[in-house]
């Protein structure tokens, strides 16, 4: 009962190391005396050296499947997510520019300077929370973007 309290006790030491730490020599000649607890910290090893690589078990789901889940789940979710397409935000951008620049243009000559002023700096704020939307809202985009790219390196 002795010895089990002990190889218990050693065992517990060695779990409560940090990964990379110096095993203490107490725990060392232990293990160079117990053939049962040598055998406990191979197969933890194992483990965790099995447990590093990624599991590459092709999971067959298809966008349907994963949506009806998702309904399941929430009643409420709309698959849906992005209504509007990346053209009609470029196209949307675009005439958002030239009908501010057309304004601003046409009334350069009438107006004062601190009105001009105003207007870009609101022009500037526009254009600003516009990207910032386009952004925000289309971020799967950018992100499938940035993994491809990743992958193609």
């Amino acid at each position: 009962m002795k010895n089990e309290n002990e190889c218990n006790r050693i065992m517990d030491i060695y779990l409560g190391l940090d990964k990379g730490e110096r095993v203490p020599f107490e725990v060392t000649l232990h293990l160079l005396t117990c053939s049962k607890c040598r055998k406990q910290v191979r197969l933890l090893k194992k483990a965790e050296s099995l447990t590093r690589t990624p599991l590459e078990i092709p999971v067959p789901i298809d966008d349907e499947q994963i949506i009806t889940v998702m309904k399941k789940i929430d009643p409420s979710y709309s698959s849906n997510q992005n209504p509007i397409s990346i053209a009609k935000w470029i196209i949307g951008g675009i005439a958002m520019i030239l009908f501010m620049l057309t304004f601003g243009l046409s009334s350069f000559h009438e107006a004062d300077k601190g009105f001009l002023i105003v207007f870009y700096i609101i022009f500037a704020l526009a254009i600003t929370s516009y990207c910032a939307l386009f952004i925000g809202t289309n971020m799967d985009f950018f992100v499938k973007m940035i993994k491809t790219k990743k992958i193609l390196k």
